[in-house]
């Protein structure tokens, strides 16, 4: 049984106020200074900041004291009104659908698409119990639609439950279009490096794609140059990022790679940066949903970021890319599917229990 609380903007002022309760769950409401209406899910283990309105992007995640978001120039969100740069640096963006990834000059899209910053008209907070126990939670529907060309809903589920210190992340989307729906998705989670970790994955080594992709009209030269020294090292030896903060890494502006996952017997892949103090935080996905698997690393004085999976359905590269190669998905008129993935923060128990699990696939 799930109750739902329709949520609207007016219900959103400057004092945060709690909206529901139910044991050590709760949700509340309060409006950033920027004027970006926010909702708060806590638990007993820690709480989220989720923008109902503007993208259902999860702001802030934190859990047992420990900040999970990368850094970032921007405290609060800004209303962004074009591109997600407005207001980079939250720490679970959607993004797609009708095209995904930087464009290239002859792409026509803005980077990541349209959901990004998309705008909500309906948005809701949730509660009940499941199989996994009892939840709160934020949804909503972003209608997408565009005359002889889309007419989609995206539907994005976020789940925090009793005692856990993770969230579980559904994606649902339905075509109404009477024209297939060709679409391209990635969900782009953002952790916080932690210096002297390592780096556990079930994706094959030699299955990795390094891009060697840094501007050549990049204001630091030497930056620039160690980055691509850096790059030429990871053709040879993927492995050299395994350990965070290693000597020798450079990661400005950015580097992104492709891996591709090996899943275990329940079809979950696994994704973990084990910390010095033994926790870990991680990402759980499945690959037979999205197979690609990619890694987007950015450590500079701004930004301190490690995209350590990003979960999709297709490389990062655009949309012209994706169509040259075969990697756009379709649905049917009245066709929906749903990706689940889930990602958080590890005991030490919990992360050894994991490292098992990755070991036991052979990595």
């Amino acid at each position: 049984m799930e109750s739902k609380i329709y949520l609207k903007e007016s219900y959103f002022g400057e004092k945060e106020t709690v909206l529901f309760t139910s044991g050590t769950l709760s949700a509340s409401l309060f409006t950033y200074s920027t004027g970006v209406r926010a909702v708060r899910l806590s638990n007993e283990r820690g709480n989220l900041v989720l923008l109902p309105f503007m993208g259902q992007m999860v702001w802030r995640c934190c859990f047992d004291g420990r900040e999970l978001t990368m850094k970032s120039i921007y405290e609060e969100p800004e209303a962004a009104k074009i591109t997600y740069g407005e207001t980079y640096g939250g720490f679970l963006m959607h993004c797609g659908l009708t095209a995904m990834g930087n464009p290239t000059a002859e792409d026509t899209h803005l980077p990541h698409g349209e959901l990004p910053i998309a705008k909500y008209h309906t948005a809701y907070v949730v509660s009940g119990e499941d199989e996994g126990g009892r939840y709160v939670g934020l949804g909503g529907v972003y209608s997408h639609k565009r005359c002889f060309e889309t007419n989609y809903d995206f539907i994005p589920l976020i789940k925090l439950y009793e005692g856990c210190a993770f969230i579980d992340v559904d994606v649902t989307f339905e075509n109404h279009k009477d024209v297939p729906l060709e679409y391209f998705y990635l969900c782009h989670i953002n952790h916080r490096p932690v210096d002297g970790a390592k780096l556990l994955y079930t994706a094959p080594r030699d299955t990795i794609i390094v891009n060697h992709e840094v501007p050549e009209n990049y204001h630091s030269a030497s930056d620039a140059a160690a980055t691509n020294a850096y790059l030429d090292r990871l053709d040879s030896d993927p492995s050299l990022m395994d350990t965070v903060g290693a000597e020798g890494q450079a990661y400005m502006p950015e580097i992104v790679f492709a891996c591709f996952y090996k899943a275990d017997a329940e079809g979950k892949a696994y994704t973990m940066q084990k910390n010095p103090d033994g926790t870990a935080t991680y990402v759980i996905h499945r690959p037979e949903e999205l197979p690609f698997g990619v890694r987007w690393i950015a450590r500079t004085e701004d930004e301190d970021a490690l995209g350590m999976v990003l979960p999709a359905t297709a490389e990062h590269k655009g949309y012209l890319y994706c169509k040259e190669h075969g990697y756009e998905r379709y649905l049917k008129r009245g066709e929906r599917v749903t990706y689940k993935m889930r990602t958080g923060l590890a005991t030490a128990p919990e992360a050894a229990a994991m490292e098992e699990k990755i070991h036991a696939l052979g990595f």
